[in-house]
């Protein structure tokens, strides 16, 4: 049977920049929800890596969970023969890739005559440089903020303070790692270190391992995870945890062309969050907080933007690997607990970043799909939080809370993106209030069962759209169908009017009934890629996107219309909904590229739910909404199905 990482391209994506993405991605190669990524850089942050550029700068060690929020704890490794230049970009040279997969990574240099392979551990690497020259092989290590470095025979150990925010006061990466051969020559250098060996090796071996805890924890990782273990070895652990994980899902589809895409994007949904979990010297689970500086038992997450993955990643997870989602909510739980409240965008610690709190759908959803071995009752007060206590700093909370309790909706003339907080915040409600219903607490979901329905609060059936309100009740003018921005976030009216996923026949109603609500998605899908960039000022990438995607005002690029198409199937016409997603199965993924920011996995999370013929249209309630899949149907595998009932293609009324 061919191996599933062989179908894998971790290339996806990464031929992006700020201006169009077709992933915003990197070539990961790492462990499932890794503590660590590597990758190769071509160029300076934060596109780091381009497939068209021609020279390498090297490996990097990175934890960026997106260019758009930037690296931490970075560092660079590169191999050379000759001179040590001024910078990294200096020292870069011509490369070919010649493997890229989940597990491992080889390079060629041509023109130093050096072959670069490593394969990851759970808190580490083996880097393996081969070269064929008689001239001394030269390995450097490069930082780009504070950092401390001493290197004693074949072993090297050091510290960077390297991050972009987020974190408390003493953060920090340790490291360390040892040689294969005694260098015989250590150079010192401002921005890092090189590393000379003796003419004549044919293959320098670097095992290196890195803590955000100390330097006692890296050591050990280094010595229980690497030393003693021969590259072949690991990489074959590797492989096997990655094909354990990817073999779950089943897509028997003759077209390799489509299975590389789904392997891709299976791939890719299975890196974020990050884990930060690490190991004590007596194998307890144990990690540094960058939400309050301190070290702890248990696991623990970041890096996951909540307001992109709660719509496809999360019921993934609960769906087909509901063991592992366990531990992730766990560590989500410690998160709450060391935060104080929901993380919104943590990065590793708390960022402000987008709208609403996310954290409520992906715990409702858990809780909707009977993940629930972990624990339930304590993270409720974290959501309760997040729907009785306004919160003025973009972190964490819901802004302007107190005003949609008091109106019903967020006032335009207040607050920024008041329509799209409006339709969050009712949907967040929506998921608090099924958290409390599992819990027993009638009390709670009572108080927040009235407040699900603001979002007909901001519906003017005057223009027949989502539309921004002024606190005395009016209007705001002019509204404009194609202007972005404003009361919108990252779109306009098209991008956001649907986004109703708790009660799509209260929705129907607002436009009539099913059929004109059919009628409007119509419209929709066949207008022309029109925008005004409104408070933008510039068309940024997402407008580009839609604009030559060829599906309308249906941005697909970007995560507020990902539910959209699944309405069809619900208002009774589930072949539009067959029809709409095979086209973008087929005109906008490919195991190249994908439609827009990846996100943490939603973008492929996305391709995954559309082969299962499945899609979580409202993540807080059972079920989902089927259809026929765009091609031969992806199944998963027993024993690890998380059986949930499949909804009705039509509309029911609402609970």
């Amino acid at each position: 049977m061919t191996s599933l990482t062989r179908l894998v391209n971790p290339l996806q994506g990464t031929a992006s920049d700020k201006d169009f993405s077709t992933g915003n991605t990197l070539p990961i190669t790492a462990l499932p929800f890794g503590l660590h990524h590597w990758s190769l850089q071509t160029r300076d942050d934060p596109w780091f890596f381009h497939p068209a550029d021609r020279k390498l700068r090297g490996v990097r060690l990175t934890h960026q969970p997106s260019p758009w929020m930037l690296d931490y704890g970075a560092l660079l490794l590169t191999a050379f023969h000759g001179l040590v230049a001024g910078t990294p970009a200096l020292q870069a040279s011509a490369y070919r890739l010649v493997e890229c997969r989940p597990h491992v990574t080889r390079v060629h240099l041509p023109g130093q005559g050096i072959t670069i392979s490593f394969t990851p551990s759970a808190s580490g690497i083996l880097l393996a440089f081969d070269t064929a020259s008689a001239a001394p092989l030269r390995i450097r290590l490069h930082f780009r903020q504070e950092f401390s470095l001493s290197s004693d025979g074949n072993f090297l150990h050091g510290r960077t303070t390297d991050n972009s925010g987020g974190v408390p006061e003493g953060f920090g990466l340790s490291f360390c790692g040892r040689f294969s051969e005694k260098p015989r020559s250590f150079q010192p250098l401002t921005d890092g270190a090189c590393w000379e060996f003796s003419p004549g090796l044919r293959r320098v071996e670097l095992r290196f391992a890195a803590s955000f805890i100390d330097r006692d924890i890296a050591r050990h990782a280094l010595a229980s995870q690497l030393e003693g273990r021969s590259f072949s070895e690991i990489e074959r652990t590797a492989e096997e945890t990655w094909e354990g994980l990817l073999s779950r899902l089943d897509f028997p589809e003759p077209d390799e062309s489509r299975r590389r895409t789904f392997y891709s994007c299976l791939y890719r949904t299975l890196l974020f969050p990050r884990l930060l979990t690490e190991k004590d010297r007596s194998g307890n689970d144990i990690h540094y907080s960058p939400y309050d500086g301190a070290v702890h038992t248990g696991p623990l997450c970041t890096d996951n933007g909540f307001w992109d993955t709660y719509r496809t990643v999360y019921p993934l997870l609960a769906h087909a690997f509901p063991d592992q989602l366990e531990v992730i909510l766990q560590g989500w739980l410690n998160a709450c607990k060391q935060a104080g409240w929901t993380p919104k965008w943590p990065s590793p610690g708390l960022k402000d970043c987008m709208i609403g709190t996310h954290f409520d759908a992906v715990a409702a959803d858990a809780v909707a799909r009977g993940v629930t071995g972990w624990d339930v009752e304590a993270v409720f007060p974290y959501l309760w939080r997040n729907a009785t206590e306004p919160s003025a700093d973009g972190r964490y909370g819901r802004q302007g809370l107190d005003d949609f309790i008091r109106l019903g909706y967020l006032p335009a003339d207040r607050h920024h993106y008041s329509v799209s907080a409006t339709l969050d915040y009712a949907y967040g409600d929506f998921c608090v209030m099924q958290v409390a219903r599992h819990l027993g607490r009638t009390r709670e979901a009572g108080l927040l069962a009235g407040r699900t329905g603001h979002y007909r609060n901001v519906f003017d059936p005057s223009v027949g759209f989502m539309r921004e309100r002024n606190s005395d009740g009016s209007w705001a003018e002019p509204f404009g169908e194609f202007r972005w921005g404003g009361g919108f976030i990252e779109g306009g009216p098209w991008q956001h009017t649907f986004h109703v996923p708790h009660d799509v026949p209260g929705l129907a109603r607002l436009f009539g009934g099913e059929a004109e609500l059919c009628r409007k998605l119509d419209t929709m899908l066949t207008l022309p890629p029109t925008f005004q960039t409104g408070h933008y000022g510039f068309e940024i990438h997402e407008m580009t996107e839609m604009a030559m995607a060829g599906f309308g005002q249906y941005a697909h690029s970007n995560q507020p219309v990902h539910g959209f198409l699944f309405l069809y199937a619900l208002l009774g016409q589930p072949e539009k909904t067959a029809h709409w997603v095979r086209r973008v199965c087929d005109e906008l993924y490919t195991p190249d590229r994908l439609p827009g920011d990846e996100d943490n996995g939603e973008m492929s999370a996305w391709y995954i739910w559309a082969s299962l013929g499945l899609f979580p249209q409202c993540p807080g309630r059972p079920g989902f909404v089927a259809f026929q899949p765009p091609h031969t149907r992806a199944t998963v595998r027993e024993p690890f199905l998380r059986q949930t009932p499949i909804a009705n293609s039509h509309v029911s009324p609402h609970p």
